[in-house]
């Protein structure tokens, strides 16, 4: 070992150098705070915290999705495959089970309060072809109305949810195997989770006007879902060629094909699935109906 003071070499064992007198205690100090300032460290010790230096923070995926979510609601209407981007690129699998938890949401509320408008225009159907007034007075038709949707709505809105989670699921999984399969895209959580979500999101903002128009008329309700579900087409479609890096007439075969797909499949167990389900609400009604006399 060299003395860290004058440099000369010092005999094993020693305390002290025999030239300048530094002491041992102190060369070892010199040693380490040399290898301090060169950025190295002894073995088993932590870099130290440098004042004035901000401290590394990890950002929480959950929270920064949610940030961005109002943002994305936004941009998805007219640039949906730059919100697509964004999304994979920031690694995101927040935003697609969030959109989806608050789609089946709206999806329950609206297709209990749909139940409701359509209970009316079945009080208003019975009435105009029988000739005979199921009620004495609106209050009481109201009444009516009220209970007898108060007892199937949840079950109708339970269908609602079931429908419209294969409306979610069936076209998004059609498009990632044409994706990934197809256009040899490799397939990734975070691009199949931001796919649903974009897919999804036009979807919040027609529940929402689908349950504010039920109050009119039920059957603009209806329209407004019909466009939700053109509308997620549309944007999976748009999507492809941004995803795949293909033009869009090379792509144009594969759009009918997934949205055909897509349709007949989601068309074919929503009808078989909701319509057995619909088939035992429908009896429900049939009963109290039945008892209606009695209940207004």
């Amino acid at each position: 070992m060299n003395c860290a003071a004058c440099g000369r070499p010092m005999p094993q064992g020693a305390t002290v150098c025999p030239v300048c007198q530094t002491p041992v205690q102190q060369i070892v100090y010199q040693q380490s705070y040399a290898q301090y300032q060169q950025g190295g460290y002894p073995g088993g010790y932590q870099q130290p915290y440098v004042y004035g230096q901000p401290p590394v923070r990890r950002e929480n995926g959950f929270l920064t999705a949610l940030a961005a979510l109002p943002r994305a609601f936004c941009q998805c209407f007219t640039r949906p495959g730059e919100v697509l981007r964004q999304m994979v690129e920031r690694r995101d699998v927040y935003s697609g089970p969030v959109v989806t938890a608050v789609v089946l949401l709206l999806a329950f509320l609206g297709g209990m309060v749909v139940m409701r408008g359509f209970v009316g225009v079945l009080f208003r159907w019975v009435t105009a072809l029988s000739g005979v007034s199921l009620a004495g007075t609106d209050a009481s038709m109201n009444q009516g109305i009220r209970y007898i949707a108060g007892r199937v709505a949840p079950a109708v809105g339970g269908i609602e949810v079931l429908c419209q989670l294969i409306c979610m699921l069936v076209p998004a999984v059609v498009f990632l195997v044409y994706i990934c399969a197809v256009c040899k895209v490799m397939f990734s959580w975070e691009l199949a989770l931001g796919f649903v979500a974009v897919t999804s999101l036009p979807t919040v903002a027609m529940a929402l006007l689908a349950m504010a128009s039920s109050l009119l008329s039920p059957w603009i309700s209806l329209i407004f879902l019909a466009c939700a579900n053109v509308m997620a087409y549309t944007q999976a479609c748009g999507m492809l060629s941004l995803i795949t890096g293909r033009d869009e007439q090379t792509l144009m075969r594969g759009k009918l094909l997934c949205t055909g797909i897509s349709l007949a499949v989601s068309l074919a167990l929503c009808g078989v699935a909701g319509g057995l389900l619909m088939g035992g609400v429908a009896r429900r009604i049939v009963v109290l109906f039945a008892n209606v006399g009695s209940l207004i």
